[in-house]
């Protein structure tokens, strides 16, 4: 007596699909990082792998502390801004080519786009309740990235020996790393991590308000 084949090509077909939609998926997420990196690059052209490392995982993780007193955090937004004569560049921009969280240049608040007390609470707003912990899953996501980071930009300056520290700090169990010595001298880093629901909803409409007052 011959076996049924209809559940063995409905087996088939389903296998078939569940890979197509798989290799889909990746395609779609590659196409998300080449565009996301190719654009970092042009913006900031003396990013090293560090910076985008940094990047990717803050928009895995969001900000990497607890924020807990608001005080605190109030007067060191002051104090920087007040130190700092470099503010410049976009007002807001996703860290990383998922776009969860975005970074949000201090300069809203010295342009009158936001108060202080609007930039701290949507900057505590979008702390973790706990802090996350570092998965094999996101770390085999960052190599991916890496890969396509190097594509992207084939002359990046110290890829080897970033892609190093950057294995050994996740060999260590970590994944928080500061920016690069480049990418603080040429381009002045001021901002604070905020999740990219707050920015769509608060930051950004309040952004287009201040620019079509600025156009009368």
């Amino acid at each position: 007596m011959r076996a049924p084949i209809l559940p063995l090509i409905a087996g088939i077909v389903l296998l078939s699909a569940c890979t197509n939609s798989k290799e889909s998926k990746n395609t779609t997420d590659d196409n998300a990082r080449i565009e996301f990196l190719s654009e970092f690059f042009a913006h900031y052209p003396q990013a090293t792998l560090q910076d985008v490392y940094k990047g990717e995982f803050q928009d895995e993780f969001g900000p990497a502390h607890l924020l807990t007193n608001r005080e605190a955090v109030k007067s060191y937004v002051v104090r920087e801004l007040l130190l700092s004569d470099t503010l410049g560049g976009e007002y807001c921009e996703p860290c990383g080519w998922k776009k969860r969280y975005w970074r949000v240049n201090l300069s809203v608040i010295r342009d009158s786009i936001l108060s202080v007390d609007d930039f701290v609470d949507a900057f505590m707003t979008s702390a973790p309740d706990t802090l996350p912990t570092l998965s094999q899953e996101w770390i085999n996501e960052w190599h991916i990235t890496q890969r396509i980071a190097k594509e992207v930009m084939p002359l990046i300056e110290g890829y080897a020996e970033d892609s190093a520290r950057i294995s050994q700090l996740h060999s260590n169990g970590s994944y928080v790393m500061h920016h690069s010595r480049n990418f603080n001298k040429y381009h002045h880093p001021h901002y604070r991590i905020m999740r990219s629901d707050i920015v769509e909803n608060t930051i950004l409409p309040a952004i287009k308000a201040t620019s079509k007052q600025s156009a009368k």
